[in-house]
Order: structure tokens, then sequence, then C-alpha cells
């Protein structure tokens, strides 16, 4: 139910995510137990419709489940680092492309859910007075991208349709709270980024995009994703189930009401109206389904062309990291 990094409050329902920690773990979830209520964490990004709209707090509660806010974070890894390591109980939807990463460096996490969103809305962006008109000009250029994320995903792809050597262009490794001053001062000359960042860049730097995910790629490869603990999973799928159920109701409600979805999220991020007005004019619609045989083939799908691109550190089998519930 989060729209993740697709589009403004796809970050804002991408981002809490929930799950309970092990009782050994956590003292406060020894007592929740005891009174039969459980406990999850949830992480969360800088905006976040659900943790701000206040309703999907209120259906878990009702279902007795308390939530617990972890965040924000700036993009999907350091949420699987934050699961990985017991800080928290969901990774929030964000892209498969870290999480893929996350399970071939061996953390003992697995997906339990899935989106794909329309249109797809990522793009490579430049500034008007940089002198690049299409991806051909990147040559020589150096360009801003998350490593092992979407941004990297999408650069490669834009390299390889147009046969721009990939040697010939600096991959430069920025999350979005640094990319966005790099690339509007001028630091790096173009920047890969999702809908959010990109549509304030539109505005602050009349940023243009020279490649769109959706216009130039016949399929997704980098899809929005929830990931939990191999063992939480084992225990708590009936919590699980809640919870994305929740999460999808809430994208089901963004996804019908646009203009109030971003209203909301923007009482958090305080994007000037000509961002809003951008992100609601793209109407990114987001279906979440729990992990299920089609997410399975279509994030194997991508996970392949990642490694054969050489975006992943290796192959991954996706069956074997992913819990049908």
């Amino acid at each position: 139910m989060t729209l993740s990094r697709r589009n403004l409050l796809g970050a804002a329902l991408a981002l809490p995510v929930l799950g309970m920690p092990s009782l050994a773990a956590c003292g406060n979830n020894e007592a929740a137990a005891a009174d039969g209520r459980k406990k999850v964490r949830l992480t969360y990004g800088a905006i976040s419709v659900p943790k701000t709209r206040g309703v999907f707090e209120k259906t878990l509660k009702d279902q007795g489940i308390d939530v617990e806010w972890v965040g924000p974070f700036p993009n999907h890894a350091p949420t699987l680092q934050a699961v990985a390591t017991n800080t928290a109980d969901f990774s929030f939807g964000g892209s498969s492309t870290p999480a893929d990463q996350a399970l071939l460096s061996g953390n003992k996490l697995v997906y339990v859910a899935w989106a794909s969103s329309k249109p797809r809305t990522s793009a490579i962006i430049v500034r008007p007075e940089s002198g690049i008109n299409s991806v051909k000009d990147l040559a020589g250029k150096n360009v801003a991208v998350n490593k092992a994320g979407l941004g990297e995903f999408l650069l490669v792809a834009a390299l390889e349709k147009y046969n721009v050597p990939r040697d010939s262009v600096t991959f430069t490794y920025l999350n979005p709270p640094d990319a966005a001053p790099a690339f509007g001062s001028g630091k790096v000359d173009a920047w890969s980024i999702w809908s959010g960042p990109l549509e304030l860049a539109q505005v602050q730097y009349k940023a243009k995009p020279i490649f769109v995910d959706g216009d130039e790629l016949d399929k997704q490869i980098d899809f929005s994703t929830y990931l939990v603990r191999e063992d939480y999973a084992k225990k708590e799928g009936e919590t699980i189930k809640k919870v994305i159920a929740a999460y999808k109701a809430e994208q089901d409600w963004a996804n019908a009401n646009p203009a109030e979805a971003q209203k909301i999220g923007n009482a958090v991020s305080k994007y000037p109206d000509a961002v809003v007005d951008l992100l609601v004019k793209n109407n990114v619609q987001v279906t979440w389904s729990l992990v299920n045989d089609d997410g399975i083939s279509q994030l194997q799908a991508g996970a392949d062309w990642l490694t054969d691109h050489k975006v992943l550190s290796g192959k991954i089998n996706i069956a074997d990291h992913a819990v049908k519930l």
C-alpha cells in the first residue's frame, strides 16, 4: 500500500512496514503477548501517508496489532539493514534491486509482498543548461545513482539501449538527500531518480528527462517490495497478512484519491504546490499483493536482468527467498 519511490505518495505509503520482533529480542513484546496483542515495528520514509493519515494504524489496532514507527529512512537499502539487525520488522515498500543485493550479501530476509506501478515515471534527468539532450550525450559525464538500486538499474538500461559504453560514464553513488544538491549545483551532470525527488528537481532546477522508464523499457525490472526476517515470517504469518492487507487498503484509497493522498503526504514533505500538481497529474496506480507465483516470476525476471547486467553481484533464485502466505 505504499507507493514507494514511484511517486511522492508512494514514498509516503511505502515508508512504513510492519513486523513483530521476537520475544527474546524485545521485552515489550513479551508483555504485549501476555494480553494477546501484537506489536509491529514499521520502517518509514520522510513521507508516509499511512503514518500521517491514521487509518492504517487504527485498522491494525482494531485487530490487536500495535504499530511502532521506525525511521525516517531515505530509501530502501537502510530499511533492509534495520530489519536484518532486528531494529525493525518490515522493510518499507521499496526497490527490489537493493533487496536482491541484500539477499545476495547473506541477509536472512524474505519477500512477503510486491507491487507493480503504472505509469513508471522514474527517469534520468538533466539541467537545461547542461547541454545534454539525449542518453548518447552522457558519454564523458557523471551521473548520480543509488548503488545497486533503481537509479543504477535505470542508467545501465539506458546506456545499453542507446549503445553507450558503460565505462564512458562515471557512476556517482549518492542517496537522494545528497544527490539532490549535487545535481542542483552541477557537481553531477545528470541524476537517475524516481518520482518525488524527480518532480521536485523539475520544479526547482527546471530538470528535463532524457530517459523515462515506462516510455523506454518494455517491461518492469524493478518492483516495490516488502521484506521481513526469515524467522519472523515463520512465526508471524497471520500478522504479516493483516499488515499487508492494511497497506493494500491504504494503497487502494490512494489510487482512487490521488489529490488527497498527495495533500496528506505533502503535510510532511512540504513540497511546492507545483510539485504536488505534477505528482497528481502523473496519477501513478500501484497494485500491491502478497507474494504469489506471478510475483516470484516477475521478481526473478527482473533479478536475472540485473545479474546479467552486473548491477547485482551474483545470481539469485527468488523462490528461495520468498514466502507465499
